[in-house]
């Protein structure tokens, strides 16, 4: 199991993602901007774009392998890899819950949920897209700042991620698509092309 960690580069590459991530969230903390959008002109937290290059860590870790060998190994390195992911995701999760304590605000938990959201998408899109599904998360921020928001700055529920922390709806939504996007990994990690 150490050699297999070893060759995915997760000892140098996934410390440094976590450091990203929580660094930004840290900054940004409540800081909105205004983008442009084809429904509206919405003050889109910054935040939101925050797991971004903790899932570019996430996806080089995981597309660090050689598929014929691990195709062809006794031990099966699907549930490895799950078991990295949802580390990584857990990681983040606590990350985002310690800087919202903190900062005293919750607002800094949508990090982690996003997070879990986003990571699920990219798995989901690893299936048949592979490394190029790291792509995908970055769509849906880009769709949802687009066309997200309602003329009044308030999120459409279909967005997830700029949903408010307290948001039920969000966190099931992002706990669904996490473990679908697992689900999908199983298929990923046994193709070898």
């Amino acid at each position: 199991m150490r050699w297999w960690f070893k060759a995915r580069k997760g000892h140098t590459l996934l410390p440094l993602g976590l450091a990203v991530f929580a660094v930004a969230l840290y900054a940004m903390q409540d800081t909105t901007v205004l983008l442009p959008a084809i429904l509206g002109r919405p003050r889109v937290a910054l935040s939101l774009f925050v797991p971004v290059p903790l899932l570019a860590f996430l996806m080089a870790v995981l597309e660090s392998r050689l598929p014929a060998a691990e195709a062809s190994g006794v031990r099966s390195m699907t549930r490895l890899d799950n078991g990295l992911v949802t580390a990584i995701v857990a990681a983040a999760v606590l990350c985002s819950v310690l800087i919202a304590s903190v900062q005293g605000t919750a607002a800094a938990t949508t990090g982690g949920r996003n997070a879990v959201f986003l990571t699920g998408l990219m798995l989901i899109g690893r299936a048949w897209a592979g490394q190029a599904a790291v792509m995908l998360p970055v769509g849906w921020l880009v769709t949802v700042v687009l066309v997200g928001f309602h003329a009044n700055n308030t999120p459409r529920p279909w967005t997830v991620i700029a949903l408010p922390a307290d948001d039920v709806f969000a966190a099931a939504a992002s706990l669904v698509v996490f473990a679908i996007g697992l689900a999908a990994q199983v298929r990923s990690s046994r193709k070898t092309a």
